[in-house]
């Protein structure tokens, strides 16, 4: 047994504040832009590590559902989320994650913060966001977030 994945009670941790902090960010006209985009990243970054903890213990604790294998989770029509590839407990995340409006609520966030972050960093290099798509991927590691090209 994976001792580090072994959770009785799930987590349950209220959704992030990451949007109300761009908000503030952008709204305060600092003279460190460099440093207020840092500390974007790095919010968005926890917000991310705390959703992953989050969605793990629910998944291990309501759905039965371990990880490894790892799963790749993207948005999906009518506002919905669905397991990219295939899994052997897709059915059961999808159906868990589709009727727990907070974790919805709470993946639209990251998925809206990992796309505000990918813009500003294409911008630097005038590169288009366009064809890029938000995916979060969950591992024995943790959660992480990028973007697959799909023209």
């Amino acid at each position: 047994m994976n001792t580090a994945t072994d959770i009785s009670d799930a987590i349950v941790d209220r959704q992030g504040t990451t949007l109300l902090d761009l908000a503030r960010m952008l709204s305060d006209q600092g003279d460190t832009p460099g440093l207020e985009i840092n500390d974007f990243k790095s919010s968005t970054a926890n917000e991310l590590r705390r959703f992953g903890e989050d969605l793990s213990s629910h998944l291990a604790i309501h759905a039965q559902v371990h990880v490894p294998p790892a799963y790749q989770l993207r948005s999906a029509g009518e506002g919905k989320i669905a397991v990219i590839g295939h899994h052997p407990d897709q059915e059961a995340i999808e159906n868990y994650i589709n009727n727990d409006t907070r974790l919805l609520k709470w993946f639209k966030e990251i998925e809206v913060l990992f796309e505000i972050q990918r813009k500003l960093e294409l911008n630097r290099e005038e590169k288009s966001m366009e064809g890029q798509v938000f995916n979060l991927g969950m591992t024995s590691l943790g959660s992480i977030a990028f973007f697959t090209c799909e023209k």
